[in-house]
Protein backbone atom coordinates (compact mmCIF):
# COMPACT_ATOMS: atom_id res chain seq x y z
CA UNK A 1 0.00 0.00 0.00
CA UNK A 2 0.95 3.89 -0.15
CA UNK A 3 1.96 5.83 2.94
CA UNK A 4 3.04 9.51 3.17
CA UNK A 5 5.97 8.53 5.92
CA UNK A 6 7.22 11.86 8.05
CA UNK A 7 11.27 11.12 7.63
CA UNK A 8 12.09 14.06 9.40
CA UNK A 9 11.00 17.48 10.33
CA UNK A 10 8.29 18.47 7.30
CA UNK A 11 10.40 15.85 5.19
CA UNK A 12 7.73 13.36 4.02
CA UNK A 13 8.44 10.61 1.94
CA UNK A 14 5.39 8.64 -0.15
CA UNK A 15 6.30 5.41 -0.54
CA UNK A 16 4.97 1.26 -0.96
CA UNK A 17 4.82 -0.34 2.53
CA UNK A 18 3.54 -3.51 3.77
CA UNK A 19 -0.43 -3.79 4.01
CA UNK A 20 -1.48 -4.03 7.45
CA UNK A 21 -2.82 -7.23 8.83
CA UNK A 22 -5.55 -6.32 12.07
CA UNK A 23 -4.78 -8.90 14.99
CA UNK A 24 -7.91 -10.09 17.22
CA UNK A 25 -9.46 -7.20 18.19
CA UNK A 26 -8.38 -5.01 15.58
CA UNK A 27 -9.93 -3.50 11.98
CA UNK A 28 -8.56 -3.04 8.71
CA UNK A 29 -9.74 0.38 7.43
CA UNK A 30 -9.50 1.79 3.86
CA UNK A 31 -8.77 5.29 4.78
CA UNK A 32 -10.90 7.73 2.50
CA UNK A 33 -10.06 11.04 3.84
CA UNK A 34 -7.69 12.46 6.85
CA UNK A 35 -7.35 16.15 7.94
CA UNK A 36 -4.56 18.02 8.75
CA UNK A 37 -4.56 19.18 12.69
CA UNK A 38 -2.65 22.65 13.79
CA UNK A 39 -1.08 20.06 16.46
CA UNK A 40 0.74 17.72 13.60
CA UNK A 41 1.89 21.13 12.44
CA UNK A 42 3.70 22.26 15.32
CA UNK A 43 4.99 18.53 16.18
CA UNK A 44 6.89 17.48 12.66
CA UNK A 45 8.01 21.12 12.52
CA UNK A 46 10.00 21.18 15.93
CA UNK A 47 9.50 18.43 18.63
CA UNK A 48 8.98 15.61 17.28
CA UNK A 49 9.46 13.22 20.07
CA UNK A 50 7.80 9.86 18.37
CA UNK A 51 10.39 8.04 16.58
CA UNK A 52 10.99 8.16 12.99
CA UNK A 53 9.49 7.35 10.07
CA UNK A 54 5.84 7.96 11.46
CA UNK A 55 2.66 7.75 9.32
CA UNK A 56 0.37 10.56 10.66
CA UNK A 57 -2.78 11.94 10.69
CA UNK A 58 -5.57 11.71 13.82
CA UNK A 59 -8.20 12.81 12.09
CA UNK A 60 -9.43 10.67 9.55
CA UNK A 61 -12.58 8.15 8.16
CA UNK A 62 -12.79 5.47 5.89
CA UNK A 63 -14.11 2.17 5.00
CA UNK A 64 -13.72 -0.97 6.92
CA UNK A 65 -12.46 -3.69 4.75
CA UNK A 66 -10.50 -6.59 7.36
CA UNK A 67 -11.90 -7.81 11.08
CA UNK A 68 -9.48 -9.53 13.21
CA UNK A 69 -11.03 -12.81 14.39
CA UNK A 70 -12.63 -11.57 17.69
CA UNK A 71 -14.19 -8.39 16.51
CA UNK A 72 -18.09 -8.79 17.25
CA UNK A 73 -19.54 -4.75 16.70
CA UNK A 74 -17.66 -3.91 13.79
CA UNK A 75 -17.81 -5.75 10.48
CA UNK A 76 -16.41 -5.41 6.91
CA UNK A 77 -18.33 -2.57 4.62
CA UNK A 78 -18.84 -0.15 7.82
CA UNK A 79 -18.54 3.09 7.07
CA UNK A 80 -16.43 4.80 10.11
CA UNK A 81 -14.50 7.53 11.84
CA UNK A 82 -11.91 6.82 14.55
CA UNK A 83 -11.38 7.95 17.89
CA UNK A 84 -7.41 8.11 17.61
CA UNK A 85 -6.67 7.88 21.43
CA UNK A 86 -5.63 4.02 22.85
CA UNK A 87 -5.13 4.83 26.93
CA UNK A 88 -3.88 2.08 28.72
CA UNK A 89 -6.85 0.82 30.93
CA UNK A 90 -4.96 0.65 34.16
CA UNK A 91 -3.85 4.04 35.44
CA UNK A 92 -6.07 5.82 38.29
CA UNK A 93 -7.49 7.89 35.60
CA UNK A 94 -8.37 5.76 33.37
CA UNK A 95 -10.24 3.84 36.04
CA UNK A 96 -12.14 6.94 36.77
CA UNK A 97 -13.22 6.87 33.14
CA UNK A 98 -11.19 10.13 32.84
CA UNK A 99 -9.09 8.31 29.60
CA UNK A 100 -8.37 12.11 28.29
CA UNK A 101 -5.83 12.31 31.22
CA UNK A 102 -4.17 8.97 30.80
CA UNK A 103 -1.13 7.99 32.06
CA UNK A 104 0.66 6.16 29.30
CA UNK A 105 -1.93 6.16 26.36
CA UNK A 106 -0.92 5.67 22.94
CA UNK A 107 -2.27 7.97 19.90
CA UNK A 108 -2.69 7.06 15.98
CA UNK A 109 -1.15 8.98 14.16
CA UNK A 110 1.79 10.07 16.81
CA UNK A 111 2.88 6.59 18.48
CA UNK A 112 1.50 4.12 15.87
CA UNK A 113 0.84 4.53 12.17
CA UNK A 114 -2.06 6.51 11.24
CA UNK A 115 -4.95 8.18 8.33
CA UNK A 116 -2.06 9.47 5.83
CA UNK A 117 -1.70 6.32 4.54
CA UNK A 118 -4.57 3.88 2.09
CA UNK A 119 -4.75 1.49 5.25
CA UNK A 120 -4.03 1.49 8.77
CA UNK A 121 -5.00 -1.17 11.48
CA UNK A 122 -7.06 0.30 14.89
CA UNK A 123 -8.66 -1.48 17.70
CA UNK A 124 -12.37 -2.08 17.39
CA UNK A 125 -13.28 0.14 20.83
CA UNK A 126 -12.11 2.88 18.84
CA UNK A 127 -13.87 2.46 15.38
CA UNK A 128 -17.38 4.86 15.59
CA UNK A 129 -19.85 3.95 12.42
CA UNK A 130 -20.69 7.23 10.78
CA UNK A 131 -23.67 6.25 8.87
CA UNK A 132 -23.78 7.96 5.15
CA UNK A 133 -22.38 11.22 5.77
CA UNK A 134 -19.22 12.12 3.88
CA UNK A 135 -16.07 10.66 4.58
CA UNK A 136 -14.82 14.66 4.25
CA UNK A 137 -17.43 15.26 7.11
CA UNK A 138 -16.60 12.00 9.17
CA UNK A 139 -12.96 13.28 8.91
CA UNK A 140 -13.93 16.17 11.38
CA UNK A 141 -15.49 13.97 13.92
CA UNK A 142 -12.52 14.25 15.93
CA UNK A 143 -11.90 18.39 16.21
CA UNK A 144 -15.38 18.60 16.59
CA UNK A 145 -15.48 16.09 19.59
CA UNK A 146 -12.34 17.99 20.82
CA UNK A 147 -14.28 21.35 20.71
CA UNK A 148 -17.37 20.17 22.13
CA UNK A 149 -14.93 18.85 25.06
CA UNK A 150 -14.54 22.25 26.09
CA UNK A 151 -17.82 23.54 25.65
CA UNK A 152 -19.47 21.04 27.71
CA UNK A 153 -16.47 21.33 30.39
CA UNK A 154 -17.44 25.32 30.40
CA UNK A 155 -21.32 24.44 31.04
CA UNK A 156 -22.59 27.60 29.01
CA UNK A 157 -26.02 28.96 30.36
CA UNK A 158 -28.87 30.47 28.25
CA UNK A 159 -27.94 33.66 27.44
CA UNK A 160 -24.55 33.68 27.86
CA UNK A 161 -21.83 36.22 25.91
CA UNK A 162 -18.73 34.34 25.23
CA UNK A 163 -15.36 35.22 23.30
CA UNK A 164 -13.87 32.94 21.27
CA UNK A 165 -10.03 33.80 21.06
CA UNK A 166 -8.98 32.46 17.35
CA UNK A 167 -11.24 31.36 14.43
CA UNK A 168 -9.47 28.54 13.10
CA UNK A 169 -10.82 24.98 13.11
CA UNK A 170 -11.44 24.56 17.06
CA UNK A 171 -12.16 28.13 16.87
CA UNK A 172 -14.99 28.03 14.51
CA UNK A 173 -16.46 24.64 15.69
CA UNK A 174 -16.96 25.87 18.97
CA UNK A 175 -18.38 28.94 17.96
CA UNK A 176 -21.15 26.05 16.31
CA UNK A 177 -21.01 24.50 19.77
CA UNK A 178 -21.67 27.56 21.89
CA UNK A 179 -24.61 28.49 19.47
CA UNK A 180 -26.10 24.92 20.17
CA UNK A 181 -25.84 25.65 23.88
CA UNK A 182 -27.40 28.59 24.19
CA UNK A 183 -24.99 31.96 24.17
CA UNK A 184 -26.68 35.15 23.05
CA UNK A 185 -23.58 36.79 21.70
CA UNK A 186 -20.17 35.02 20.59
CA UNK A 187 -17.54 37.73 19.74
CA UNK A 188 -15.27 36.36 17.41
CA UNK A 189 -11.77 37.34 18.13
CA UNK A 190 -9.00 37.00 15.43
CA UNK A 191 -6.06 38.83 13.34
CA UNK A 192 -7.26 37.16 10.26
CA UNK A 193 -9.85 39.09 8.44
CA UNK A 194 -10.79 36.80 6.05
CA UNK A 195 -11.85 34.34 8.91
CA UNK A 196 -13.60 37.20 10.90
CA UNK A 197 -15.70 37.91 7.62
CA UNK A 198 -16.75 34.20 7.67
CA UNK A 199 -17.58 33.85 10.82
CA UNK A 200 -20.84 35.11 10.90
CA UNK A 201 -21.92 32.17 8.71
CA UNK A 202 -21.16 30.06 12.05
CA UNK A 203 -22.95 31.49 14.42
CA UNK A 204 -20.53 34.81 15.58
CA UNK A 205 -22.69 37.75 16.39
CA UNK A 206 -19.87 40.43 16.70
CA UNK A 207 -16.14 40.38 15.69
CA UNK A 208 -13.08 42.41 16.89
CA UNK A 209 -9.84 42.54 14.34
CA UNK A 210 -7.29 42.90 17.26
CA UNK A 211 -4.65 44.51 14.30
CA UNK A 212 -7.27 47.48 13.53
CA UNK A 213 -9.42 47.66 17.03
CA UNK A 214 -8.26 48.25 21.03
CA UNK A 215 -9.96 44.66 22.07
CA UNK A 216 -10.49 45.55 26.00
CA UNK A 217 -12.47 48.72 24.70
CA UNK A 218 -14.27 46.67 22.17
CA UNK A 219 -15.47 43.92 24.36
CA UNK A 220 -16.68 46.39 27.13
CA UNK A 221 -18.68 48.00 24.56
CA UNK A 222 -20.00 45.25 23.50
CA UNK A 223 -21.15 44.22 27.18
CA UNK A 224 -22.25 46.73 29.08
CA UNK A 225 -18.99 47.73 30.30
CA UNK A 226 -19.23 44.18 32.27
CA UNK A 227 -16.85 41.94 30.14
CA UNK A 228 -18.05 38.35 28.66
CA UNK A 229 -19.25 35.47 30.61
CA UNK A 230 -16.98 33.26 29.15
CA UNK A 231 -13.67 33.62 27.44
CA UNK A 232 -12.39 30.72 25.21
CA UNK A 233 -8.58 30.62 24.08
CA UNK A 234 -8.22 28.50 20.71
CA UNK A 235 -5.43 30.41 19.21
CA UNK A 236 -2.77 29.00 21.11
CA UNK A 237 -0.79 31.90 21.21
CA UNK A 238 0.84 33.41 24.45
CA UNK A 239 -1.01 36.99 24.08
CA UNK A 240 -4.57 35.81 23.47
CA UNK A 241 -3.71 33.41 26.68
CA UNK A 242 -3.11 36.42 28.73
CA UNK A 243 -5.78 38.31 26.90
CA UNK A 244 -8.71 36.38 28.52
CA UNK A 245 -7.48 37.17 31.46
CA UNK A 246 -8.70 40.86 30.67
CA UNK A 247 -11.78 40.61 29.22
CA UNK A 248 -13.76 38.48 31.73
CA UNK A 249 -16.39 39.44 33.88
CA UNK A 250 -16.16 39.37 37.60
CA UNK A 251 -17.25 35.61 38.77
CA UNK A 252 -16.86 34.28 34.80
CA UNK A 253 -15.51 31.72 33.29
CA UNK A 254 -11.89 31.19 31.54
CA UNK A 255 -11.45 27.77 29.52
CA UNK A 256 -7.83 27.15 27.48
CA UNK A 257 -8.13 25.11 24.52
CA UNK A 258 -5.11 26.32 22.41
CA UNK A 259 -1.98 24.88 22.99
CA UNK A 260 0.92 26.58 24.35
CA UNK A 261 3.89 26.39 22.28
CA UNK A 262 5.82 28.77 24.77
CA UNK A 263 6.15 30.34 27.73
CA UNK A 264 3.39 32.50 28.65
CA UNK A 265 4.12 35.44 30.89
CA UNK A 266 1.14 37.88 31.80
CA UNK A 267 1.32 41.10 33.23
CA UNK A 268 0.70 42.28 37.05
CA UNK A 269 -2.74 43.17 36.08
CA UNK A 270 -3.62 40.03 33.95
CA UNK A 271 -2.56 37.56 37.03
CA UNK A 272 -4.25 39.38 39.43
CA UNK A 273 -7.51 39.45 37.86
CA UNK A 274 -7.41 35.53 38.59
CA UNK A 275 -7.97 36.43 42.14
CA UNK A 276 -9.34 39.78 42.48
CA UNK A 277 -12.39 38.97 39.99
CA UNK A 278 -12.62 35.11 41.14
CA UNK A 279 -12.36 33.81 37.58
CA UNK A 280 -12.77 30.02 37.24
CA UNK A 281 -10.61 28.77 35.00
CA UNK A 282 -10.54 25.54 33.36
CA UNK A 283 -8.27 23.72 31.06
CA UNK A 284 -9.48 21.22 28.08
CA UNK A 285 -7.38 18.27 26.38
CA UNK A 286 -8.66 16.22 23.67
CA UNK A 287 -11.91 15.05 23.81
CA UNK A 288 -12.95 12.03 25.79
CA UNK A 289 -15.31 10.84 28.32
CA UNK A 290 -16.54 7.46 29.62
CA UNK A 291 -17.76 5.55 28.22
CA UNK A 292 -15.06 5.37 25.46
CA UNK A 293 -14.75 7.61 24.06
CA UNK A 294 -16.81 9.68 25.29
CA UNK A 295 -20.29 11.66 25.22
CA UNK A 296 -18.52 14.20 23.20
CA UNK A 297 -18.01 12.09 20.43
CA UNK A 298 -21.61 10.87 20.24
CA UNK A 299 -23.13 14.25 20.56
CA UNK A 300 -20.71 15.04 17.23
CA UNK A 301 -22.03 12.66 15.09
CA UNK A 302 -25.71 12.74 16.37
CA UNK A 303 -25.50 16.76 15.60
CA UNK A 304 -23.60 16.01 11.70
CA UNK A 305 -26.42 13.50 10.91
CA UNK A 306 -28.97 16.26 11.83
CA UNK A 307 -27.63 18.73 9.56
CA UNK A 308 -27.55 20.97 12.91
CA UNK A 309 -23.95 21.59 12.12
CA UNK A 310 -21.59 22.79 8.99
CA UNK A 311 -18.16 21.59 8.02
CA UNK A 312 -18.08 21.32 4.43
CA UNK A 313 -17.40 24.69 3.70
CA UNK A 314 -14.62 24.60 6.59
CA UNK A 315 -12.49 22.44 4.42
CA UNK A 316 -10.53 25.00 1.97
CA UNK A 317 -8.08 22.84 0.42
CA UNK A 318 -8.01 19.08 -0.56
CA UNK A 319 -5.14 17.32 -1.33
CA UNK A 320 -4.11 13.38 -2.74
CA UNK A 321 -1.75 11.40 -1.14
CA UNK A 322 0.86 11.84 -3.69
CA UNK A 323 0.83 15.65 -2.25
CA UNK A 324 1.19 15.60 1.37
CA UNK A 325 4.52 17.29 1.41
CA UNK A 326 2.86 20.32 -0.82
CA UNK A 327 0.01 20.23 1.73
CA UNK A 328 2.17 20.68 4.93
CA UNK A 329 4.52 23.13 3.03
CA UNK A 330 1.05 25.33 2.53
CA UNK A 331 -0.20 24.95 6.39
CA UNK A 332 3.74 25.71 7.34
CA UNK A 333 4.39 28.57 5.09
CA UNK A 334 0.85 30.32 5.31
CA UNK A 335 1.07 31.89 1.91
CA UNK A 336 -2.24 31.72 1.97
CA UNK A 337 -5.69 31.78 4.25
CA UNK A 338 -6.22 27.80 5.31
CA UNK A 339 -9.17 26.41 7.41
CA UNK A 340 -8.85 22.50 7.49
CA UNK A 341 -6.71 20.94 4.89
CA UNK A 342 -7.46 17.33 3.81
CA UNK A 343 -5.94 14.47 2.51
CA UNK A 344 -7.98 12.12 0.02
CA UNK A 345 -5.42 8.85 0.80
CA UNK A 346 -7.89 6.61 -2.67
CA UNK A 347 -7.43 9.04 -4.96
Amino acid sequence: MKAGLLIGLNEFDVREIEKPVPGPNEVLIKVKAAGICGSDIHKMQSEWKYGLPMVMGHEFAGIVEEVGLEVQQVQAGDRVAVAPLIPCRECPYCRAGKYQLCEDYKMIGSQRYGGFAEYVVVPEENVLNIGEMSFAVAAMIEPLAVAAHGVIGLDVQLGDTVAVFGLGTIGILSVQWLQIAGAKKIIGIDLDQAKLEKAFMYGVTDTINVMREPLEERILELTDGLGVDISLECAGSSITEEQCLLVTKKGGKIGYQGIAYSDVMMRQKAFENIFRREYSIKGFWNSYSAPFPGKEWQHTIDFLQQGRIEVKSLISHRFSLDQLQEAFDLTVQRKESYSKVMIFPQQ
